[in-house]
């Protein structure tokens, strides 16, 4: 008989795996008869409104949105102080936005840089301060990912991990490790099955190689591909045991094994968005409700295009 976790389970990966505009309308032009009196009249009325709103007014100048990258980054500084002193804890943040100075082509993503970034600043942080990490990611390199995940599991506080939108892959992965996860119904964490890297640049999902061997038989696979499946055998099972790891201390070791094979097992396509009432199903620690400071740290980023 399937036990309720089993159920609950069962209903979360249902759920997971099935997932305004504004119209701008330009006013017409109306065109209407009238007195040359009336035209001078009103093009006058005109020229005086526009040569007011010309004029800034003081608060309006104090409050103009910083343009330059030592202006943006101490506006970011004084958001983050804010949100520590009203939560009483060390802020970390890993958010992965193009910047007005990111280059072409330099998508951001977790990578090696921010794993040493982010280990010196929970290192930093004394035993007894809680961190909030505030993440917003697409993935990335997965040591990166694991090594900070080892860092959150080891801080003697309470650490909890605020996604106002997404932590997909590794930011998953971070987010398994915190004591306590902050999102809203609409954040989406993802699947942490390992992603196989092919000699042509691609990515496979280990789950997929993994039954290949069941498919076909062994004699119409290649050697290599033969190598690859096993290899994605032994990343699936790292995995899965990494997962297990992180959640020893918060769930029995039973929950524990069912939720890691919920997440890394590959039963699921890796960019499949597992959303607040799913994360809560599984049993893991989360609230609704990210705090609004946090937002306006995200003003900070401004919108730049893709080139």
């Amino acid at each position: 008989m399937m036990t309720l976790l089993e159920t609950v389970l069962g209903s979360a990966l249902v759920l997971a795996s099935t997932l305004s505009l504004l119209s701008v309308i330009r006013p017409t032009r109306l065109f209407v008869h009238r007195s040359r009196r009336e035209e001078i009249a009103a093009n006058q009325a005109v020229e005086i409104m526009k040569s007011a709103s010309d004029k800034p007014e003081p608060e309006a100048v104090s409050q103009l949105v910083p343009t330059t990258k030592s202006e943006i980054l101490a506006w970011r500084r004084k958001i983050i102080s804010a949100i520590e002193q009203e939560r009483g804890s060390r802020v970390i943040t890993m958010i992965h936005k193009r910047e007005l100075w990111t280059g072409p082509g330099e998508d951001p993503e977790i990578g090696l840089e921010d794993a040493e970034t982010v280990l010196q600043q929970i290192r930093s942080t004394p035993p007894n301060v809680p961190i909030d990490l505030i993440l917003h990611t697409p993935g990335g390199v997965a040591l990166a990912a694991e090594m900070m995940s080892m860092a959150i599991k080891f801080h003697p506080e309470k650490v909890t991990v605020i996604v106002p939108f997404y932590a997909m892959s590794g930011g998953s992965l971070m987010s398994l490790a915190a004591d306590k996860i902050l999102m809203e119904r609409y954040s989406m964490l993802g699947p942490v099955d390992p992603q196989i890297p092919t000699p042509d640049g691609n990515t496979w999902a280990a789950g997929s190689l993994e039954t290949l061997v069941t498919l076909k038989p062994l004699q119409k696979v290649s050697d290599r591909m033969i190598v690859m499946t096993d290899v994605a055998r032994l990343e699936i099972e790292n995995a899965i045991a990494f997962v297990m790891w992180l959640l020893e201390e918060r769930m029995s070791k039973e929950n524990a094994k069912r939720v890691a094979e919920f997440f890394a097992h590959g039963y699921m396509s890796h960019s499949t968005p597992i959303t607040l009432d799913v994360v809560k199903a599984v049993g893991l620690e989360v609230e609704e409700g990210v705090p609004e400071k946090v937002y306006e740290l995200f003003k900070t980023f401004g919108f730049v295009p893709a080139s």
